[in-house]
């Protein structure tokens, strides 16, 4: 451990002399990263019509989530390896990098290569600042920190898609990618000075096969995705198998036993986390394209109907909050399940109004709305729980797996709605019509959102604590999840 997590005087806090540099650098790291994820959402659809891109339109967002998982894992490992300076620094050069090529892009093809960059730079930047938490501050302090870093996904989440609307209004799309670029830099100089204090940790060695496992996820993933948007059908099939064979067994290595088969306990919160993704981040990436295509508002006009949803999960997430602290943790499956019923008609409101004749802005502001209080439960409790039911000592793997399973599944959906756009543009559909079947598909990832929210639910006490009992816990929790499965 580092001379920076041994030492913790009670005088001194997150924002103390010894943290103070550290704690600014982390928050500014993950504001900028997260405006980036958020804001620029609300101008994509605008620079997919310039660049001749709309039936590719979702692959702005795979791309983007296929190389984030890629970038998680790398960056992890690279700091178990060397520590975390390193990792941290070509992530950041990747994100920086990223914002200039989609910047600059004069084709929607150079735009994919500067998302996929983006991805990797955000997944790595996240991932190490998780990290730099868990290892550069004191356990008195490592709560109040994560609490921080979490609340800096806030302002981006409420203002993002605003600002970012703002600003293309003002002068282009293309400002948007860049504007935060020259704070980037401040950030770095902030963190790096702690960062260099931080070796690899005592006494682990990094899983070599996790790398490896990932990339072919994501290339089998990617083929899986290429293959339903293709309309050759002699193409189409081979794409479909060989990525579906490559990625379910691969899936199935990576993330925990039972977690494909939906068993009761945490490998049925892997999924949930995996469905809620599906059900919101899906219907987030179509929904600023929904407002400016099909009810025509303008970009600044999308980006305040899309941060409405950003405030109501703030505040279902305050609820979820002080609900979890009243009841001392019980309940919370039952408030995942009640978080999926509102996602189902939130999107299923969202579906009507654009997929229909109907085509109503205030339903379809309501619904997103109803969708992000729903998220705001769901997405909290479910990670508690997951994380009440690791292994002693897995935590970290199993907060992994979450954002794997999270990631994965906003690549699918989004890479899904672009497939279902491509075959509208083929046969003639409206718009309107190919938007409606996307919020329908995250209407039915709701759907079986309740169905595996209430088996994240354990029967009995045991299955909560082996760990205690057997030091490890882990064929303890396996054997006590086969008996309630």
């Amino acid at each position: 451990m580092s001379e920076t997590a041994r030492t913790s005087p009670r005088e001194e806090g997150i924002w103390s002399p010894r943290y103070r540099s550290l704690t600014t650098g982390l928050i500014l790291s993950v504001t900028l990263v997260a405006f980036l994820w958020l804001g620029v959402a609300t101008v994509l659809p605008a620079a997919a019509e310039q660049l001749d891109g709309l039936s590719l339109f979702g692959w702005a967002f795979t791309a983007f989530m296929l190389a984030n998982i890629f970038g998680t894992v790398v960056a992890g490992q690279g700091a178990d390896r060397t520590g975390p300076t390193r990792p941290y620094l070509l992530a950041f050069a990747a994100f920086v990098i990223g914002c200039v090529v989609a910047a600059i892009a004069q084709n929607w093809y150079l735009l994919l290569a500067g998302r996929a960059l983006q991805g990797a730079g955000v997944g790595g930047v996240l991932a190490l600042a998780y990290l730099t938490v868990g290892r550069a501050y004191p356990d008195a302090l490592r709560a109040r920190m994560l609490a921080l870093v979490a609340s800096a996904w806030t302002l981006p989440a409420l203002l993002g898609p605003a600002v970012a609307a703002a600003i293309a209004e003002a002068t282009n799309w293309r400002v948007v990618f860049v504007t935060l670029v020259p704070l980037v830099p401040v950030g770095v100089l902030l963190t790096l000075p702690a960062l260099r204090k931080l070796g690899p940790p005592e006494g682990t060695t990094p899983q070599s096969s996790r790398i490896p496992l990932t990339l072919l996820l994501v290339v089998g993933a990617g083929a899986l995705l290429a293959g339903l948007e293709e309309q050759n059908l002699a193409l189409m099939l081979p794409l479909v198998v060989l990525g579906a064979a490559v990625t379910l067994p691969t899936l199935r290595k990576l993330l925990p036993p039972g977690t494909l088969t939906v068993r009761r306990g945490m490998p049925a919160g892997m999924i949930v986390r995996g469905l809620v993704s599906t059900a919101y981040y899906g219907a987030e990436s179509f929904f600023p394209l929904s407002m400016t295509q099909v009810l025509g508002l303008s970009t600044l006009e999308s980006g305040l109907a899309l941060s409405a949803g950003a405030l109501t999960w703030v505040t279902g997430a305050w609820i979820q909050a002080k609900l979890d602290a009243r009841s001392e943790g019980r309940g919370r499956h039952s408030r995942v399940v009640a978080g999926f019923v509102l996602l189902l008609a939130g999107d299923a409101l969202i579906a009507v109004s654009i997929g229909t004749s109907l085509h109503s802005v205030t339903l379809a502001v309501i619904g997103w709305a109803v969708a992000g209080f729903g998220m705001g439960l769901v997405y909290p409790a479910v990670t508690t729980i997951v994380l009440s039911l690791a292994p002693k000592g897995q935590e970290g793997a199993a907060s992994s797996n979450l954002q794997l399973s999270e990631t994965l599944s906003v690549a699918v959906i989004t890479g899904l709605g672009t497939a279902v756009s491509a075959y509208g543009a083929t046969y003639d559909w409206g718009r309107d019509t190919s938007l409606g079947i996307v919020f329908t598909l995250t209407a039915l990832a709701a759907l079986l959102g309740i169905g595996a929210g209430i088996r994240t639910a354990v029967r009995g006490e045991a299955a909560k604590t082996p760990e205690k009992e057997d030091g490890t816990g882990s064929p303890a929790v396996q054997k006590e999840a086969g008996r309630t499965a």
